[in-house]
């Protein structure tokens, strides 16, 4: 009797071994598939501290241990909020010549809705910062996405599961969203900035290119107007800014491509917008917006701008503040 007893026994602490490592190792996501028990995917809305991030198809996390978190990035310049409302920040005095991208952003990052409805700019302070815009040739030669400014950052340990900074700005920008357990958005609405259309989101390789995150000064025109003489701790932090980043419709996106005619030849000429060598978007209500947050993305990490895009910024902004664009 005692035979059998202590039989039982062993036999159910094999079985509860058996529970943890699944459990622990997330083999039970698979069983639970298999055999319909429990929700390995079950979604909910993410607080400001859990908002998570799903990495773009093929690209590589930043994580603590990679050599874009072992240098500490100096602070901006400045910080002056386009689309949202503004909120100040402390702010140091860098080094001549050295550019300033921002910390990795925290769980007290002010949440914004780009939008057209955002008209909280004033392009009288855009038009004041291209003073300090340097105009110079871009040197875009040698430029390597991949390896010059990297992928997604793991933001995991500011917020929860597999997070990385794509769904933080699409926890941001979609509303609402939901996520899943991983802290991955996995489906949402977005108020497409650049289109002016609704477009609504949902996770999977079929459909996640819908909505894409663009760097709205695009990592090659950064490259180009100085993010070359960086480091690449600096240009992992610029690619992982939240202020470069918005959500967008893809289309737009992979449309927009480099943002800006280096080369001067009229590129964009057939949008009609005054500004040939700038990418705009079609949506005309948020022109106006866009180019004042080029010039913020340029003013805060101190990058320079063609002769002639500085030129086409000052006379596009310069209508926006006097009221005949819009």
């Amino acid at each position: 009797m005692w035979r059998d007893f202590f039989g039982k026994l062993f036999a159910l602490f094999l079985v509860a071994c058996l529970l943890v490592a699944l459990v622990s190792s997330g083999g039970w996501k698979t069983v639970s598939e298999v055999i319909g028990i429990g929700d390995p995917n079950a979604s909910s809305d993410l607080t400001s501290k859990e908002a998570g991030a799903s990495r773009e198809p093929g690209a590589k996390a930043i994580g603590p241990g990679s050599h874009a978190s072992a240098e500490a990035s100096p602070q901006p310049t400045h910080t002056w909020v386009i689309g949202g409302t503004p909120t100040p920040k402390a702010t140091t005095t860098p080094q001549a010549g050295s550019p300033s991208p921002a910390p990795q952003p925290t769980t007290s990052t002010p949440e914004t809705t780009p939008g057209p409805a955002s008209k909280t700019v004033d392009y009288t302070t855009a038009l004041n910062a291209l003073d300090g815009i340097k105009a110079a040739k871009a040197r875009i030669g040698g430029y390597d996405r991949a390896r010059d400014f990297g992928g997604w950052a793991d933001q995991s340990k500011m917020m929860c599961g597999k997070a990385t900074t794509r769904d933080m700005i699409l926890k941001r920008d979609l509303k609402p969203s939901t996520s899943n357990r991983d802290c991955q958005v996995t489906a949402g609405v977005l108020a497409d900035p650049y289109t002016g259309r609704t477009i609504p989101f949902k996770r999977g390789r079929a459909t996640s290119a819908a909505v894409q995150i663009d760097h709205v000064v695009a990592l090659l025109d950064a490259w180009g107007s100085g993010a070359r003489d960086w480091t690449h701790a600096q240009r992992v932090a610029y690619a992982n800014d939240p202020d470069v980043l918005l959500a967008s419709d893809g289309p737009a996106n992979m449309a927009k491509g480099a943002g800006l005619d280096f080369n001067g030849s009229g590129e964009y000429s057939s949008q009609g917008t005054g500004a040939p060598d700038v990418w705009m978007p079609s949506n005309k209500a948020y022109r106006c917006d866009y180019m004042a947050k080029r010039v913020a993305i340029k003013a805060k990490y101190r990058l320079s701008m063609t002769p002639r895009e500085k030129q086409q910024t000052v006379k596009y902004l310069g209508a926006c503040a006097a009221g005949r664009v819009g």
